[in-house]
């Protein structure tokens, strides 16, 4: 069966018409297209454009003493912002800090912070930087100075150990252990800080290296250290009777006794990389090195000394009658304290490392003539099988006596080369010292590592003639020099 066709009637769909913004003509029309989505997009975009100008015709339409209020509250806002920020600056950030970064000195030195004295025991150091002869020894990490090479300021008075005239590295006796690194709770000024030598390494080129020389024996010998009451090796005579001054001594070659000996003393060692290191390397093995106990890592410096063929001595820094103009550091023996607190200082200071032959006094004015409480010390340190080296400064020679009495092994420092640190001076107190060594069969020495001693001392003991002069560590002259 077939169905009848059934013909719909067409249905015209009206067009959408909207009046033209801006077009004064009111019967021109826009017809929409339903399947053109740009026209559509466009009439969006129409429509947005009316919203927001009815938007922004807001704040036309408002009230003028709305608006005046709107505009004094935001006003108002910034204005108390403004004071408390500025009250809170005034009261929680006006005084200045405490000044953390370097503070150059008078005397062109500079105060920086301390680091922990290391103890305990000791690895070879590795050799980074190390040039060849004549190219200089490395710089010490961060030293800065800008003093020409060989320059030398006019003398001035002692600040913290060291002179204007002394040029290229501080002395022993500068404060330079914070109350939170001293060791075992000595405490002091936290406003101290050390003093680094002005000379840099540039001051040091043209220095050869000494090469070859034989290293002594490393330390320490177990069978001359205890553990102290802080868990440090402490040095001790052994069983069968050595001594760690003997045991530690750069050995010396028989000669004939006739041939005046002459000892020469380098103190300040690990206080300037660079001046340290230079003396280290460049002087003959003879030559007795000082370890300072304000050094960084005194332990990494016995170990060079030792390797280069150098006995090593502590110093010993001593309350000075001249501060303080001298000020001999937080670790100085003192009158001011008791006995037992001087002996637990010195007991810090023997247990800072192992392998040195005695110790060098530092300053000493005032502790060197207190005899009650040198005593005691003089005792601990002969107990120990050390030696003593009074470095003449005191002035008194009451040291040198009082450990004559007690037996303990000791020398006295005759000439200081370079209290005047220029070639001049130093060429003549060597004369001077080679002259008293003649008189008397044995003299001592002592100078610091400033280059032009460095090189003079050099040239003076390549001049000599071991026939007629000959150099020998201090150990050596213990108890040999002649004692007025």
């Amino acid at each position: 069966m077939k169905l009848p066709s059934i013909k719909l009637p067409s249905i015209k769909m009206p067009s959408l018409k909207r009046k033209k913004r801006g077009d004064d003509d009111e019967d021109d029309e826009e017809e929409f297209d339903l399947d053109e989505g740009e026209d559509e997009e466009d009439d969006d975009d129409a429509y947005d454009d009316d919203d927001d100008e009815e938007e922004g015709s807001a704040w036309e339409r408002m009230d003028p003493q709305r608006k005046i209020l709107i505009i004094s509250a935001l006003a108002g806002g910034l204005l108390l912002t403004s004071i408390f920020g500025g009250a809170a600056w005034f009261l929680l950030g006006s005084s200045e800090p405490k000044p953390v970064a370097e503070q150059r000195r008078p005397d062109g030195s500079i105060a920086i912070p301390t680091a922990q004295v290391s103890g305990g025991g000791l690895t070879p150091p590795a050799e980074t930087g190390a040039s060849p002869a004549g190219e200089g020894a490395p710089a010490a990490p961060g030293a800065t100075g800008a003093a020409a090479p060989g320059a030398t300021p006019t003398p001035d008075q002692v600040v913290g150990g060291i002179t204007a005239s002394q040029l290229a590295l501080q002395n022993e006796g500068t404060g330079g252990l914070s109350v939170a690194t001293a060791p075992s709770g000595i405490a002091q000024d936290p406003d101290h800080g050390r003093v680094i030598p002005f000379t840099t390494a540039e001051a040091y080129k043209g220095i050869a290296w000494i090469e070859g020389v034989e290293a002594l024996a490393r330390v320490p010998d177990l069978a001359l250290v205890e553990k102290g009451p802080d868990g440090r090796d402490m040095p001790i005579v052994a069983r069968n009777g050595t001594r760690p001054m003997d045991a530690y001594a750069r050995p010396v070659a028989d000669a004939d006794a006739s041939i005046p000996q002459v000892a020469i003393l380098i103190r300040g060692i690990g206080l300037s990389r660079s001046a340290s290191i230079t003396a280290i390397k460049s002087l003959p093995p003879e030559v007795s090195m000082v370890i300072s106990p304000y050094a960084r890592d005194p332990g990494d410096w016995v170990i060079r000394a030792r390797l280069a063929g150098h006995e090593v001595f502590m110093g010993l820094p001593m309350e000075s009658a001249n501060f303080p103009f001298e000020d001999a550091g937080p670790l100085a023996l003192n009158t001011t304290k008791q006995v037992e607190e001087n002996m637990r200082t010195l007991r810090t200071l023997m247990g800072m490392v192992p392998g040195y032959v005695g110790f060098l006094a530092r300053f000493g004015s005032k502790f060197g003539v207190a005899e009650g409480q040198l005593k005691p010390v003089f005792e601990e340190i002969k107990g120990r099988g050390l030696m003593f080296v009074d470095s003449g400064e005191s002035g008194s020679g009451a040291m040198t006596r009082i450990a004559a009495e007690m037996a303990l092994p000791k020398a006295v420092v005759n000439i200081h080369l370079d209290r005047t640190p220029t070639e001049g001076e130093i060429a003549s107190k060597l004369l001077r010292l080679g002259a008293l060594a003649r008189s008397q069969s044995v003299a001592v020495g002592m100078g610091d590592p400033y280059p032009h001693t460095i090189r003079e001392v050099k040239n003076w003991l390549a001049a000599q003639s071991p026939t007629k002069l000959r150099l020998v560590p201090v150990s050596a002259v213990a108890d040999r020099q002649i004692i007025q």
